[in-house]
């Protein structure tokens, strides 16, 4: 999660498939560990972030 968060804080702007794309290229592990990113994952994964104050702005 505190990948995803940085990637969201340092632009805003950005898509969850956008974030998806770079955990993969990072090679970074989905938790269940598939090397595979869904971008609904990563809404999930964000919002779990947003409720505990670790997202600097809302994202749609």
């Amino acid at each position: 999660m505190s990948l995803i968060t940085g990637i969201a804080n340092a632009n805003p702007d950005v898509t969850f498939r956008a974030i998806a794309s770079q955990l993969e290229a990072m090679h970074e592990r989905t938790p269940p560990g598939s090397s595979t990113w869904a971008a609904s994952s990563v809404k999930h994964l964000l919002d779990r972030a947003r409720k505990l104050g670790l997202v600097a702005q809302a994202r749609n």
